[in-house]
């Protein structure tokens, strides 16, 4: 709950007028009361993008996109119907056409704030593949937006990495073999790679430090 709650947060800390906190408290709320895993999945790939856009060197304004962007890349899945939202076993062709349906739904949910104006391509393009076989609008390449490029590598690997009832999740050294397979394919090569040595070097920094508290005294 706690990190829920810091993340509503984030949404509304960043410079915005009241009126247009307000929306941003009420459609963090409103998704995680929707699906609290939906709402966890977006707080930790938030976390993943906003590190590889600093990692990037990208500029404050792009960062604040990511910060917001990510939080409510999924937001569209407040339209999804509840049978397939939260449906406990693995979704059939049909009602994954459905859920594809959610980036779409996402624009037109952000699309009344014109101060989100900058963050409706992440929800709606965060789906798209490096080599245009994505959805909704099979885009490729440049011509999807860099956040939503960096958006989607960050969504990728942390729904790979999360478990759910119907599949176990991967360990994070097979999730980035997964992303290194699909570099020049669902994702951008030089984003993924940068993606894949953030990771690592991550993954490096922590096995150290556990190295270091089990040598001393």
């Amino acid at each position: 709950m706690r990190s829920r709650n810091s993340s509503i947060k984030d949404l509304y800390r960043i410079q915005t007028s009241p009126s247009l906190s307000e929306f941003l408290q009420t459609l963090a709320m409103t998704l995680a009361a929707r699906n609290i895993e939906t709402w966890e999945h977006s707080v930790l790939v938030k976390k993943y993008a906003v590190m590889l856009g600093l990692r990037l060197g990208l500029s404050q304004e792009e960062i604040r996109q990511l910060r917001m962007g990510a939080l409510l890349h999924d937001i569209g899945k407040i339209g999804i119907r509840d049978d397939i939202l939260l449906k406990p076993s693995a979704l059939t062709e049909n009602e994954y056409d459905c859920l594809k349906d959610h980036p779409e739904i996402g624009a037109r949910i952000l699309a009344p704030a014109r101060a989100l104006s900058s963050i409706i391509p992440i929800a709606l393009h965060h789906h798209e593949h490096y080599n245009g076989k994505g959805y909704p609008h099979g885009l490729s390449r440049e011509k999807i937006p860099l956040t939503a490029r960096i958006v989607s590598l960050a969504d990728a690997f942390e729904a790979m990495t999360s478990g759910r009832l119907y599949r176990k999740a991967m360990t994070f050294q097979k999730a980035l073999e997964e992303i290194q397979l699909q570099l020049g394919r669902q994702f951008d090569p030089y984003l993924g790679q940068a993606f894949v040595e953030m990771i690592m070097e991550e993954i490096s920094l922590k096995l150290r430090a556990n190295e270091i508290r089990q040598i001393e005294p």
